[in-house]
């Protein structure tokens, strides 16, 4: 996954059900140990992560773009119910495996 653009994309926080700013820096830390570039709010990225706060799931329905994406809405991965403290693994999995 070296070198690979990976742009994590934020709703606007009104309703937060998740620490979004935690789960964002524990699956920074974890691509960038895999040799990722990581940006912010970008959608010029080979992979972008949408992470909404509540499950209205605003940094995916106002900023989607056609590409790979995955998509974090509370405490749910591409829809599937996952418990916070493991959202950052569950993403970077997702991740990972589309670049395998």
């Amino acid at each position: 996954m070296n070198n690979r653009k990976i742009s994590i994309t934020f709703c606007g926080g009104c309703n937060p059900r998740i620490d979004r700013g935690k789960v964002a820096a524990e699956v920074r830390a974890m691509l960038q140990a895999g040799g990722c570039q990581i940006g912010y709010n970008s959608l010029d990225a080979d992979f972008v992560i949408y992470i909404s706060g509540c499950t209205a799931n605003c940094a995916f329905k106002y900023n989607h773009v056609s590409g790979p994406f995955v998509q974090v809405a509370a405490a749910t991965v591409d829809a599937a119910a996952v418990r916070e403290e493991e959202l950052a693994a569950e993403i970077v999995t997702k991740v990972r495996h589309y670049f395998a």
